[in-house]
């Protein structure tokens, strides 16, 4: 490899590591909610749905609990995917929806998370950290694409 090519594609790498790191963790972190509440949240989210209000705050937190470990290992397991689409095209368009799919759950976590004061800042910071660099490393890429340009080169 030339040093030009070298240096133009830095931005690639770095934008596609951080979402492959993103995906990994929320795949992992997904999947450990999941596991940790399977037993007892999915009995509530049963007897939550067979009572018209759940009997307890308990039960309602626990459902909800479980539903957006759900969705936290779903937003996982879709940036991972599409990375691995990208990495087999080479379609722009996979990037694009990767990086929506993060930047989605990630506001989710901020808004309703971190922000009400939810889940400590210390236990969400890494999404949103991974998908500024990946925002960030994103800015050369569309600046080198251009109008009608493509992201990534062959």
């Amino acid at each position: 490899m030339s040093g030009a090519s070298t240096r133009s594609s830095w931005p690639t790498w770095v934008f596609v590591g951080s979402l492959a790191v993103w995906g990994a963790v929320h795949v992992v972190g997904g999947a450990s909610l999941l596991a940790a509440g399977a037993r007892d949240g999915l009995l509530t989210l049963g007897s939550s749905v067979a009572d018209s209000v759940p009997t307890s705050p308990g039960a309602a937190t626990a459902a909800l609990l479980q539903f957006h470990s759900l969705n936290v290992l779903f937003g996982g397991v879709a940036v991972l995917g599409l990375l691995l689409a990208w990495r087999r095209r080479r379609g722009d368009w996979q990037l694009g929806v990767a990086l929506a799919v993060a930047v989605a759950l990630d506001i989710g976590l901020i808004a309703f998370m971190l922000v009400p004061g939810v889940m400590p800042l210390s236990q969400g910071f890494i999404g949103p950290v991974l998908v500024v660099i990946a925002l960030v490393a994103g800015v050369p890429m569309y600046l080198r694409a251009g109008a009608g340009g493509r992201l990534v080169s062959d």
